[in-house]
C-alpha cells in the first residue's frame, strides 16, 4: 500500500485529504482563464475520478519507489490535489511516498522516480510576487542533479507566473530555460470553451502537428496507449536544446503578462523529455494535466482540467510518462 502521508516539523501531508480553499487574498482564479488574482475560488479534486489502470505496468506494490516532493510549498500537494495522481500511479504498481525532507544524496538514493510539482518559497497565495526568495538550495539542486546523472528519473512541473520564477533555478540546473508570464496562442487554442481567455487553453494534437508522436511517451508501449489529443491550461514555455520537444509551440504562441512582472523568454515547447547522464528528465510548463481537478468561481461557474477530461488523453499520457521515466 502506498505511503500517502507524512508527519514532520512542517506538518502532515495527506494525498487522501481533499482540501477546499474558499478564500485567498491572491488566489488565482482558474490558472487557465483569468488574468488576475481573485478571491473566493475553489480548486477541488473532481469526483468521481476513475484512477484504476486496466493493465498495470507492475504488480501491486512491486513497482519503483516514487518520491513526491512536499518540502517546497508544493501547493498541488498541500491542497490535496495530488491525490488523483497518487491513486493512478498506485494502481499502476508504483510505490509513491509524499515527504517533506530536503534533497540529499543519501535521501534520494531511496527512490527511482522523483516528482516535483510547482514549488514556491512561501505558501501559495500568501504573496503576489516571487522576488529574491530561494525555493531550492544550491546543495539540494546539486544533490538532485547528481542523483539523476547516476540513473534517477525526474518529473518537473512548472506553471505560469509567479511560479515560473520560483522554478527557474531548478529547470536551469537541468539545462532548461523557463519563460516568465503566461503562454497564449490565438490560433491553436480551444475556442470551444466560452471563456474570456480561451486563448490560454493550448491544444497539441495529431491533427495540428504540435504533438510529437514519435517519442516513446506519446507512442506508448502498445497501440492502445498512443496519445492523440492533449490540452494544456496556460502555464509557461520551455526551451531545452538537448531535449526532445513533445509539445511544440506554434508560431502564434506569445508570452503575456500574468498578475505581475513583464513577460519574457518565449520558448518553443510546453513539454520536454531527455537524458542527463544515466538518468532521465521529463519537464512540463503546466501541471494541470497531472491532476484531475475542477475550479469553481464565486458565481458557480466550473471548469474541469486534467486526467478526468475525456476529450483529452491526459490519464494515458501520465502513465506513459512514468513508464518512460522508470524503464
Amino acid at each position: 500500500m502506498a505511503n500517502t502521508s507524512k508527519s514532520n516539523a512542517h506538518g502532515t501531508y495527506s494525498a487522501n485529504k481533499l482540501i477546499t480553499v474558499t478564500t485567498m487574498k491572491y488566489f488565482i482564479f482558474l490558472f487557465l482563464v483569468a488574468l488576475s488574482f481573485q478571491s473566493n475560488a475553489q480548486m477541488l479534486n473532481d469526483s468521481p475520478f476513475n484512477a484504476s489502470v486496466a493493465h498495470p505496468k507492475y504488480s501491486k506494490g512491486k513497482g519503483p519507489k516514487m518520491l513526491i516532493d512536499a518540502a517546497h510549498h508544493n501547493f498541488i500537494v498541500e491542497m490535496g490535489l495530488i491525490k488523483p495522481l497518487v491513486d493512478v500511479v498506485t494502481s499502476d504498481g508504483y510505490l509513491p511516498t509524499i515527504d517533506s525532507a530536503l534533497f540529499t544524496k543519501s535521501y534520494l538514493s531511496n527512490y527511482k522516480v522523483v516528482v516535483i510539482t510547482p514549488a514556491m518559497p512561501f505558501k501559495f497565495g500568501s504573496k503576489r510576487e516571487v522576488t529574491d526568495e530561494i525555493t531550492f538550495t544550491e546543495d539540494e539542486l546539486n544533490a538532485l542533479y547528481d542523483w539523476v546523472s547516476d540513473g534517477g528519473a525526474l518529473l518537473m512541473l512548472s506553471e505560469h507566473a509567479p511560479i515560473d520564477k520560483s522554478m527557474t533555478p531548478l529547470f536551469k540546473k537541468f539545462g532548461i530555460q523557463l519563460s516568465t508570464g503566461a503562454i497564449f496562442d490565438s490560433v491553436y487554442c480551444d475556442s470551444t470553451v466560452k471563456r474570456p481567455s480561451f486563448e490560454t487553453l493550448l491544444k497539441f494534437t495529431s491533427q495540428n502537428g504540435l504533438l510529437n508522436q514519435e517519442h516513446p511517451i506519446t507512442k506508448g508501449e502498445h497501440k492502445n496507449e498512443q496519445i492523440h489529443h492533449i490540452e494544456t491550461y496556460t502555464g509557461s514555455s520551455l526551451l531545452g536544446v538537448n531535449y526532445t520537444n513533445i509539445f511544440k509551440l506554434s508560431p502564434y504562441a506569445k508570452m503575456i503578462k500574468w498578475s505581475s512582472g513583464l513577460p519574457s523568454n518565449l520558448g518553443n515547447s510546453q513539454g520536454l523529455a531527455g537524458n542527463i547522464g544515466k538518468g532521465k528528465v521529463a519537464a512540463f510548463g503546466d501541471c494541470n494535466g497531472f491532476t484531475a481537478m475542477y475550479v469553481s468561481s464565486k458565481n458557480g461557474e466550473k471548469f474541469s482540467a486534467g486526467m478526468q477530461v475525456e476529450a483529452f488523453d491526459w490519464k494515458q499520457f501520465v502513465l506513459n510518462t512514468f513508464h518512460w521515466l522508470s524503464k
